[in-house]
């Protein structure tokens, strides 16, 4: 016969010793789970096969086994590992748990989805800004009589260069 007392000991036992086990993770580990959550760069088997087949876009006269045989090889472990480094390097694992705990609010899942869109505007409004200011130095540059078409002459051209 179950002892009831004692099969709930040993669920117990059992279940914080699983927590215990699930939430010890290593510094590496938490560096990994931050990277992912946070979108900041893509951990995914995915990137390789994107990878490749941006290759066999560009050079559509190469056979399948060719690529067949070079998929085995494009491994995106390697990256992961030193973008994890670099994560590791930088932040404490304190920082790391308190970037994971922001990361997991509602606050920093709203940053997550909406940064690639926030990235997108900022791009777009720093080159429209990149322009604007070209425009207005030219332009004030050319109702200065600065610009011409023909340029004008350098006042110190360059001494040509010598043959050897």
């Amino acid at each position: 016969m179950f002892n009831c007392k004692k099969v709930r000991e040993i669920f117990c036992i059992g279940s914080l010793l699983l927590s215990v086990f699930s939430y010890s993770q290593t510094k590496q580990d938490k560096v990994k789970e931050l990277i992912s959550l946070s979108g900041a760069f893509k951990l995914s088997k995915e990137v390789e096969k994107d990878i490749l087949l941006n290759f066999k876009k560009r050079y559509t006269n190469i056979p399948d086994s060719v690529w067949s045989s070079l998929e085995p090889k494009i491994n995106i472990d390697n990256l992961i590992s030193q973008v994890i480094d670099i994560y590791g390097n930088k932040f404490t694992e304190m920082e790391i748990d308190e970037f994971l705990v922001f990361y997991k609010s509602d606050i920093g899942k709203k940053l997550i989805q909406n940064s690639p869109s926030i990235m997108t505007e900022i791009q777009t409004a720093t080159s429209n800004w990149g322009m604007e200011v070209t425009n207005l130095v030219n332009n004030d540059l050319e109702q200065k009589g600065y610009l011409k078409s023909p340029p004008p002459p350098m006042p110190n051209p360059p001494a040509p260069m010598k043959s050897k």
